[in-house]
This record gives structure tokens, C-alpha cells and sequence, in this order.
């Protein structure tokens, strides 16, 4: 019994330790499945964040991919359609070269019926009626000159056009290619990406509310500046560079070196180029060039031939053109004697039908009947 006494405290006294080890280890599994809650928590956060990511950048890649096919498909329009330009303006090559010939030809008969004109006016009134017959012949193939050349100015201007259209075609192929290829590269650069870090207190972005721009005073009155410095700037610094003038009395004939009283000059033909110290101010915009008679005052018109068109439209101030941006080729035809012994050439800017003398724009082309073309 005593010895069952003695042994009662130890007993107790490792029970206790066991208990208080079992409590210890307890309390530690506790906290470390804890902490693996959170951790499986925060995991399955990123999980989602990640899934979600990989769900935006799917519907960004077949976007992309959308927009890549139209850019595809709008390079391909664009390329059928500079085939059909390239065409046309072949086309356009070969009828205007036709009409050429025929002008010329019609030129040389013109040229051959004054001649004889001029000589059956020489024997007096017996004459009389075979050169008003001829003078018919003559007048009629004026007009025939006159439709056809109204015809192969139409198909140049038509030519240049299709040529400018082609151009701004080319240059928008290689911007949609270059924009394909951006597209492209994004499209290969969809990967899933590291979650950001949060930022905290973010407010939702709010969406963008489509206004029309207010103009003030100010900005009306800063606009009609800046127009006056383009008029300024256009009037004062537009330089022509001419490279080649000659006068001839037909088109395939020598250049001429005076003009005499008779009507020997019929055609100016000029080549030049324009410039600017800010070369986009006069990029597409409207000049004309004028063959101006200094002795009378007048403009010297283009294309006009005879008296059965005093008042065309056509030429009536010079012939008018918009620059874009190469050199200009010229050919001023007037029939009708020149009165005048001192010429020049003007150009003309031409803006909402009012005209604007150039400070650099004028080129002495006859001096007291002697041809000045350096």
C-alpha cells in the first residue's frame, strides 16, 4: 500500500507531460493547417486570375486576328484595284498618243492652208472665192482642234488622277502591311502574363463621353490666322523653277527666236516645278499659269482658236492645275495673233475663285518682240 502511495505522484506526473505534449502538438498542426488554408487560398485566387487572363487574351487573339483578315482583305482590294488603274491608265496612254497624231496632222493642214491662203490673196480678187473656201477649211479644222483637244485634256487630267489615285493606293498597301505586321507580332505575343500587383482603393474607370469640340472666339480667331499665314506664306515663298520654255509657231516645229506681225506663234510650251519653305502648304492646292500680253494688258487664253468660242470657259484666265507635289508640263496653245510686243509667264495662286499674284512667280518671255527665254 505504501509503495502504491509512492508511485501515485510520478504517475500523475507523466500523464501530465503527455497531456501537455499532446496539447502542444495540437495547437501546432492547427496553426500549420491554418496557414495552408491561406496559402491554398491565395493560390486559388492566382488560379482564377490567371484563368480569367487566359480568357481575355483568347478573345484579344481571335480580335486580332479578326482585324488582321480585314487589313488582308483590304490590301487585296486595294492591289485589284491599282491592276484596273494600271490598265486604264495604259488605256489612256494610247488614246491620248492617238489624238496626238491626229492634232498633228490636223496642225500640218492648218499650216499648209494658211500658206495657201496667203498666196491666192497675193493674185488679187479672182481669188477671192477659193480662199474664203479654203478659209472654211481651215476654220473648220480649228474647231475639230479645238473638240479634240478638249478631249485629250479631259483623258490627261482623267491619266493623272488615276496615277495620283494609284500612288495614294501603293502608299496605303504599305501602311495596312506594316499595321498587318503590328498585328501579327501581337497576336504571337499572347502569352499569359504574371499577375499585377493589386492596387488597392481603385475606383472603376468611367467611360468616355463623346462631345463635340466647343470652338471658342479665341480658337475661330487663331484659325483665321493661321489661314492668313498659309495665304502670306503661299504668296510670298513659292518660288517656280522653270526648266524649259519654248515658243513655236506648230507643234513639232523649231523654237522660235522673235515674233513677227503675222501669226507665227502658236505654241508655249513649259516645263517647271514649284517650291516652298513649308512644301505641304501647297501641296494640292490650285494654281494657274498665264502667258500675259504686258503691252495690252491682257491674259493671253488657253486653247482658244477661233472666233466661234470668244467666251470658253476653258483657258479663259490661263491653264489651271493642282499641285501635287511633281513638275509640271505645259502646253499653251492660242491661235489668235499676238498684238503685243512684251510677254511673260505668271503664276497664279487660285483659292474659293479669287486669284493670288505670286512674288516668285513671273518669267519675261518675249522682250520688244525677241524671244527672252534663257
Amino acid at each position: 500500500m505504501n509503495s502504491m502511495t509512492k508511485k501515485l505522484p510520478a504517475i500523475i506526473s507523466a500523464s501530465a507531460v503527455v497531456a501537455l505534449t499532446l496539447v502542444a502538438v495540437i495547437l501546432y498542426q492547427g496553426g500549420f493547417i491554418t496557414e495552408l488554408k491561406q496559402t491554398l487560398a491565395t493560390k486559388d485566387k492566382k488560379l482564377v486570375f490567371v484563368s480569367q487572363q487566359l480568357v481575355e487574351q483568347r478573345l484579344l487573339t481571335t480580335e486580332l486576328q479578326t482585324e488582321l483578315q480585314l487589313y488582308k482583305d483590304s490590301v487585296a482590294v486595294l492591289q485589284t484595284e491599282n491592276q484596273r488603274l494600271h490598265a486604264k491608265i495604259g488605256e489612256l496612254k494610247s488614246t491620248i498618243s492617238k489624238l496626238n497624231k491626229i492634232v498633228q496632222k490636223h496642225d500640218d493642214k492648218v499650216v499648209e492652208l494658211t500658206a495657201e491662203i496667203n498666196r491666192l490673196k497675193e493674185g488679187g480678187k479672182k481669188n477671192a472665192e477659193k480662199v474664203k473656201e479654203l478659209e472654211q477649211k481651215r476654220e473648220e479644222l480649228l474647231t475639230k482642234m479645238e473638240t479634240i483637244d478638249k478631249e485629250r485634256i479631259a483623258l490627261l487630267e482623267d491619266k493623272r488622277q488615276n496615277e495620283q489615285t494609284k500612288k495614294v493606293n501603293d502608299d496605303k498597301i504599305v501602311s495596312l502591311d506594316k499595321v498587318a505586321q503590328e498585328k501579327i507580332d501581337q497576336v504571337a505575343d499572347q502569352v499569359p502574363q504574371t499577375a499585377p500587383a493589386p492596387i488597392i482603393n481603385q475606383s472603376p474607370s468611367e467611360p468616355l463621353i463623346a462631345t463635340g469640340p466647343k470652338v471658342s472666339e479665341e480658337l475661330q480667331a487663331a484659325i483665321v490666322s493661321r489661314k492668313q499665314e498659309r495665304l502670306a506664306n503661299i504668296m510670298a515663298k513659292t518660288e517656280v523653277k522653270f526648266s524649259s520654255i519654248s515658243l513655236r509657231n506648230r507643234e513639232g516645229g523649231n523654237e522660235l527666236k522673235k515674233i513677227k506681225s503675222e501669226d507665227n506663234w502658236r505654241y508655249t510650251f513649259i516645263d517647271f516645278d514649284l517650291d516652298n519653305v513649308d512644301k505641304e502648304s501647297i501641296m494640292d492646292e490650285t494654281f494657274i499659269i498665264q502667258v500675259y500680253d504686258l503691252d495690252n494688258n491682257v491674259v493671253v487664253p488657253f486653247n482658244e482658236k477661233n472666233l466661234q468660242f470668244p467666251n470658253s470657259e476653258m483657258g479663259a484666265i490661263g491653264y489651271k492645275f493642282k499641285y501635287d507635289g511633281k513638275p509640271v508640263s505645259v502646253r499653251y496653245l492660242n491661235t489668235q495673233p499676238k498684238e503685243g510686243r512684251n510677254y511673260e509667264l505668271r503664276l497664279i495662286y487660285f483659292k474659293n475663285d479669287l486669284t493670288f499674284k505670286l512674288a516668285n512667280g513671273t518669267k519675261r518671255i518675249v522682250e520688244d518682240g525677241k524671244v527672252a527665254v534663257n
